[in-house]
């Protein structure tokens, strides 16, 4: 599949946008690209409950990588609280398909504490792990470790 950078921006979601019928409805241009890996960070669950991805040395985060359209950016700048409660950078994710490439993973600025996610959240990021074929164990550890 050829990506064309004028018209679309790649993605990498690790959270609620993992939920296929979820992403569809927000970003109705989005493509799914691929499976990938964020290779030295981890998940944890950050401020309101929302999961965050930290540099953790020898982790790594699970991912979808998606190609998204300028107004699907818009849309999920403004799901994600962006730039007050996320950024979003660009980071080398390695995926099955496509190989290493540069993505967009939206991150807490600044990370400062940990909260549960409430039974809402779970079962949707739990539904995108399992739409993805991820393992939910990184999500049960990241659960496991909020003080």
């Amino acid at each position: 599949m050829k990506i064309d950078p004028q018209s679309s921006v790649i993605y990498a979601a690790y959270g609620s946008n993992l939920d296929l019928k979820a992403m569809a409805k927000r970003c109705p241009d989005a493509k799914q690209l691929s499976k990938g890996i964020l290779s030295d960070y981890k998940l944890v669950f950050g401020a309101k409950g929302f999961l965050d991805v930290v540099p953790s040395r020898g982790d790594r985060v699970q991912v979808g990588v998606y190609a998204v359209s300028t107004d699907d950016l818009k849309i999920l700048d403004e799901y994600e609280e962006y730039p007050d409660l996320y950024d979003r950078i660009p980071l080398t994710i390695h995926t099955e398909k496509l190989g290493d490439l540069e993505a967009l993973v939206y991150v807490m600025q600044p990370y400062t504490k940990q909260q549960l996610p409430t039974e809402a959240y779970w079962k949707t990021i739990t539904q995108g792990f399992e739409d993805y074929g991820f393992d939910v164990s990184d999500l049960e550890r990241a659960r496991h470790c909020v003080e």
